[in-house]
């Protein structure tokens, strides 16, 4: 796809404002280990200046001049330099700064902007694409300066669903706002010639606000302000200025979670909740709109996505769903240059905040809000001030985790199989399935919710779900012969006059089964007693545990078992920070019987590999053994990324005929390999509902009375026959099924005499 690129050629290096680098004389950033909360304070009550928001015990960054680097000494605690000059490091980024505007001048992303450049960015998209665009001004602020945006929707304004995305509520965060504008960048020349972005495009619209904290933005450029400002300019009628606007945000305002009443603080709360005008300029804007579905607040730095709630450990109602979205755009991410961005509750992997703008939004309405902090990674180099060549390529994978938010958002209705697509259905009755149908953008309407399905290729028949109540249908497909190869899906109509179907991409993609006239369950275990499972590993901790799981969701636990019986096998089954370390979990079951031809295993797992300090490393593996464990031979493996490693009960089946190498065997056994082999991350798993169950499909006889030869013809020869087996249970001439040959089955044979 195209990427608008050009910028005016009002944009000459030598009009740029920077940063004056004798504004930083004497000063240094050093890494500085804090032993406890008492040093901690004396550090704080000295003025010494800690870079990081919520300033806490171990090691950190902290900016020193001459003054406070005495002051750390006397108290003998041990640092590091990190940027042992900082004057020089700032001249040394503006130089990098002016060479790339030398040499990619006419790029947008060849350098941070200035706010005057980013209103200049945005007045030529409204220009160049006018169809496409309509410009807002959500407010102004403190100092009167405009918080500007723009608007792209193809088409007219009919109240369709939007994704909302902002920037630099932090003043310091520069990659923070051109990360924002490169997605209006990139959408609008897309628009009519990728047929993805055009298909979401003519469904939702986008909103982009580059700059949410202009007056703070201007200031950290502006000789005599300051680098590293964070917060907006509001004056506090005393030596401190300014609130910090992710923390005035009216969900649990003042909470205590990484909050301060203290005016000279990084995170001072404000005087009350939503008091400030650019605050309440953009939640204006979001609740007038009326139909923000999903957002992301892009900040720096850290390479993380916090998921909803960010001031509590609690999991909202719909963790499941908010982690699944979240661990789609972190895969995205990692999928263009390999990047990690750990995806979680903001307590688990960085710290709780309170009064923040991904819980506002989601509690005022329901939004999926996540707040992307952007490159480089905690610990890399950079921080606040990365090098110019990093603007491109991290706004570049953040794209492809706005388009997956997009594809949400564009999506009006879930749906969703609880018990999974069934695998078979039968020849002489019908099957039928849960469905779970639930509203995104637009409310379900359940007369339009329908099964299409067929036997072979060709046109589908439709029939209505039967409505259960809530969010609860029930699909029937019906008989099929054993010779039938049934397709099928589900779609259902919204309020809105949306559509969505599941699968996703249907009738392109479809559902298949296999057709059976028996089923026969061999073993199954809903993990309430246990029928001789052992457990083993090379792992320090997270060994496999049977029972209730009690981790309420967090850290990636199952909340809950499978099947409704109250227990599953679950990897480490204790609350708190627990899960698979240093090595393999192995669960392996007690001796089975799988000898018949047309075995199947089925079983529900759950797996959670996506946050930690190194997400989508590590796998879960099931393996099957004919010979009773000697050898094992590889069923499935689960990770390390894609679509099902960020939690959520998935149904999975095997015909055991169609593995390599398998031979049907009642020496037979399964096992459950979990890993956590690389640089540490949070690995959770469990399984529940295994079962074996053997099938096979026999078409009936059209004539059952036609018991020798089967040549359609009844006579002399099927009564022989049947005087032959007369009196025994012979099953092939007992055709009433009485169990036993006798006089009824000479009857029907007489009764039926001559042609089928």
């Amino acid at each position: 796809m195209g990427i608008a690129t050009l910028v005016s050629s009002s944009l000459a290096t030598a009009s740029i404002p920077m940063p004056a680098p004798e504004d930083y004389a004497g000063e240094s950033i050093v890494e500085v280990d804090v032993p406890d909360g008492g040093i901690l304070q004396l550090l704080l009550d000295e003025g010494v200046r800690s870079m990081a928001c919520t300033p806490a015990p171990g090691v950190s960054a902290w900016r020193v001049d001459a003054d406070s680097r005495s002051f750390i000494d006397s108290l003998g605690l041990d640092y590091r330099e990190m940027i042992p000059d900082l004057s020089a490091f700032i001249a040394q980024r503006n130089a990098e700064r002016m060479a790339m505007r030398a040499t990619r001048g006419l790029d947008f992303y060849a350098d941070f902007r200035t706010l005057d450049e980013f209103n200049n960015r945005l007045d030529e998209m409204l220009a160049d694409y006018p169809d496409l665009t309509t410009p807002i001004v959500l407010g102004q602020s403190h100092e009167g300066r405009d918080i500007r945006g723009i608007i792209i929707r193809a088409g007219e304004d009919n109240g369709r669903p939007a994704c909302f995305l902002n920037g630099c509520q932090h003043a310091r965060e520069w990659i923070s706002p051109m990360t924002t504008i490169y997605m209006a960048d990139t959408l609008l020349p897309a628009y009519g010639e990728d047929p993805q972005i055009t298909s979401l495009l003519d469904k939702i619209e986008v909103i982009v606000v580059p700059v949410s904290n202009p007056d703070g933005y201007v200031f950290s450029y502006s000789p005599g302000g300051d680098r590293y400002w964070r917060k907006n300019r509001r004056d506090n009628s005393g030596s401190c200025e300014g609130v910090d606007l992710n923390r005035n945000w009216g969900s649990d305002w003042n909470g205590g979670q990484s909050t301060s009443n203290d005016t000279c603080s990084d995170i001072y709360v404000g005087p009350s909740s939503m008091s400030e005008p650019e605050v309440t300029a953009l939640g204006d804007f979001m609740l007038n709109h009326g139909n923000i579905k999903t957002q992301v607040d892009f900040h720096a730095y850290s390479q993380l996505i916090l998921e909803p709630r960010g001031y509590t450990t609690v999991p909202p109602p719909d963790f499941d769903e908010l982690h699944s979205l979240g661990g789609d755009m972190s895969n995205a991410i990692q999928g263009v240059y390999g990047k990690n961005y750990v995806h979680d509750n903001p307590c688990n992997i960085l710290y709780c905040a309170s009064g923040t703008l991904i819980d506002w939004p989601y509690d005022q309405y329901g939004s999926r809000a996540y707040c992307i902090e952007l490159r480089p990674g905690s610990g890399e180099p950079g921080g606040f001030d990365p090098a110019p060549s990093e603007i491109r390529p991290c706004a570049e994978e953040n794209f492809q985790a706005v388009l997956k938010l997009m594809e949400y958002t564009a999506t009006p209705l879930s749906i969703e199989l609880p018990s999974g697509p069934p695998t078979t259905v039968w020849t002489n009755q019908t099957t039928t399935f849960p469905v779970t149908i639930t509203a995104r953008s637009e409310d379900p309407v359940p007369s339009e919710a329908v099964l299409r399905y067929r036997s072979t290729a060709g046109s589908f028949t439709e029939v209505a779900l039967d409505y259960l109540g809530g969010d609860n249908y029930e699909a029937t497909l019906p008989t099929f012969g054993c010779t039938s190869a049934p397709e099928f899906y589900i779609a259902v109509g919204g309020d809105g006059g949306g559509v969505a179907t599941m699968p996703a991409s249907a009738p392109s993609e479809l559902f298949t089964a296999t057709p059976v006239s028996s089923q026969e369950i061999v073993f199954t275990d809903n993990c309430d007693t246990d029928p001789g499972w052992t457990t083993s590993g090379s792992a320090s901790d997270g060994f496999w545990d049977r029972g209730i799981p009690v981790g309420g969701g967090d850290r990636g636990d199952a909340p809950a078992d499978a099947s409704g019986s109250g227990f599953c096998w679950q990897t480490d089954n204790v609350d708190g920070n627990s899960d698979v370390d240093g090595g393999n979990v192995i669960l392996i079951s007690p001796i089975l019987d799988a000898s018949l031809p047309g075995s199947i295993l089925s079983y529900a797992r759950w797996f959670s590999n996506s946050s930690g300090s190194a997400p989508n490393e590590d796998t879960f593996v099931t393996q099957i053994s004919d010979n009773g464990g000697i050898t094992w031979l590889d069923l499935e493996i689960v990770g390390p990324a894609g679509d099902q490693v960020n939690g959520g009960w998935y149904f999975v089946e095997f015909n055991l005929d169609d593995v390599p190498g398998f031979n049907p065997s009642s020496n037979f056994r399964v096992r459950f390999i979990v890993e956590d082999v690389l640089a540490g991350s949070v690995v959770e798993a469990a399984v529940d509902e295994i079962e074996i169950t053997f099938a096979e499909c026999i078409e009936d006889s059209p004539c059952p009375e036609d018991v020798v030869g089967n040549d359609g013809v009844v006579d002399v020869e099927d009564v022989l026959g049947l005087l032959g087996a007369f009196g025994t249970t012979d099953p092939n001439f007992d055709i009433d099924n009485n169990g036993f040959v006798d006089v009824g089955d000479i009857l029907a044979v007489i009764a039926a005499w001559g042609e089928c």
